[in-house]
């Protein structure tokens, strides 16, 4: 009995302190995701101040909507940067990258707080803009390739939809804040309190634990990047569910997201004909819509599968066609609120779809070429956008006082998504997703 309690005491003193371990683990993790989130909040936001400031200093400056578009534009190109960022994530520190991201962006905020005080060339400060975009597209390849690095499988979602919930916080802020100091201070001085943000974000990163392990490199810089490029490529290729995933997203932005950016403002605005103030909340609605989505994400998703959430779809596209008709149907309160209700229920769904297939690409995607893949999804998905807005521009053009058809496009082509989803996922379980990481 003695030696049998012997042994009972040492399994109980073991399993203690193997859970006093865990504990240290866990709470490290917290305190590293901590950093992360707070080093990225404080970077978002800054860059965000930083453009409206710019944006709006432009506009002031030349008073012309064409110039003005154009740096908008011209400032989105370097997302095709992103599977670059990715490589580069892929076989570097990933905790130094963020560090130097967030250096390089003070450093560019200060000659745009320089060039803003002697020349005001609209020129400069563009081309200042696309090299500032360029360190924004690697950006998001890193840190999406960095969390699963420091989080266990299971809590992807959580982290990745507090992650995206607190930048799309951040660019809903930003904006507020920095339309109140404009009139104050000056673009000049939001621009240089930019820097500040940009070093405090680099300074907080730096205290970041990220497992990095060198791989062995041959060749110049040139032909490593170009050969984890296509090893990024061919992962994706490879990977039915990844590129599957990839054709998803960029789908959900050509039709849902940018149905809300032009088709949103078009119905409150010119159909609705709200004022304001309603006009305001709407849009806001959505945003926040979009943040709860992200930051529930883990929540909502708990019982998605690959082969039933194409319902998420079908749902969206049902709720589309119901809008569509009260719409036609009844006066502006009524089709106020029907506006509200489904883009609201809409743009939670789609935010926690998004973070449910990202946290599901992370899993299953082998650590050496995350980033690559990561920054493939974004680029992807991102051209979709304007695209997207494109086709959405043809289809509401001429639309003042009704959207009957436009919408009716639209919700046919989400039930069509899901129609898609279905073909290809029905039969698909969720082990077998893990088969093909193994294979």
């Amino acid at each position: 009995m003695q030696l049998k309690a012997d042994g009972a005491l040492k399994v109980i003193l073991y399993t203690w302190d193997r859970k006093e371990k865990v504990g240290e683990i866990v709470k490290g993790n917290r305190k590293n995701i901590l950093y992360l989130m707070l080093g990225q909040i404080i970077s978002v936001f800054g860059g965000a101040i930083l453009r409206f400031a710019l944006s709006l200093f432009v506009l002031d400056a030349t008073g012309r909507a064409d110039i003005f578009a154009t740096i908008l534009a011209v400032s989105s190109i370097p997302v095709l940067f992103a599977p670059i960022g990715g490589a580069i994530a892929d076989r570097f520190d990933r905790k130094m990258l963020m560090v130097l991201m967030d250096i390089s962006n003070a450093i560019l905020a200060l000659l745009l707080f320089l060039v803003m005080g002697l020349t005001e060339s609209v020129l400069a400060i563009g081309l200042l803009l696309f090299i500032l975009s360029i360190v924004g597209s690697f950006d998001t390849p890193v840190v999406g390739a960095s969390i699963p690095l420091m989080v266990e499988e299971h809590e992807l979602e959580k982290i990745n939809g507090l992650s995206n919930g607190i930048l799309q916080l951040s660019n809903v802020v930003a904006p507020i804040i920095g339309g109140i100091l404009y009139g104050l201070i000056g673009a000049q001085v939001l621009v240089g309190s930019s820097i500040i943000f940009f070093i405090i974000a680099a300074v907080i990163e730096s205290f970041l634990k990220i497992p990095y392990q060198k791989r062995e490199q041959s060749g110049t810089l040139f032909e490593i990047l170009t050969g984890d490029l296509k090893a990024g490529f061919k992962e994706v290729k490879n990977n039915p569910v990844i590129s599957k995933a990839i054709v998803i997203a960029a789908l959900i932005n050509f039709g849902l997201t940018s149905f809300f950016i032009v088709g949103l403002p078009i119905i409150l605005r010119m159909v609705l004909q709200v004022n304001e103030i309603m006009y305001g909340v709407g849009m806001s609605m959505f945003s926040l819509a979009n943040i709860i989505g992200a930051v529930f994400a883990a929540v909502l998703t708990k019982n998605l599968r690959f082969n039933n959430f194409y319902l998420t779809f079908a749902f969206s596209g049902i709720l589309l066609l119901v809008m569509n008709v009260l719409l036609s149907l009844t006066g502006a309160g009524v089709g106020f609120v029907a506006v509200m209700i489904a883009g609201v229920i809409i743009g939670i769904m789609m935010s926690a779809i998004s973070i449910y297939l990202i946290s599901l690409v992370q899993r299953i995607t082998p650590k050496e070429n995350l980033g690559k893949v990561m920054a493939t999804i974004i680029a992807v998905a991102q051209c979709a956008v304007p695209l997207g807005q494109l086709v959405m521009g043809v289809l509401f053009k001429g639309t003042t006082t009704a959207v009957f058809f436009p919408i009716l496009i639209v919700g046919s082509f989400i039930l069509l998504i899901s129609f898609l989803c279905f073909t290809w996922f029905k039969e698909t379980k969720e082990s077998d997703i893990y088969i093909v990481k193994e294979n």
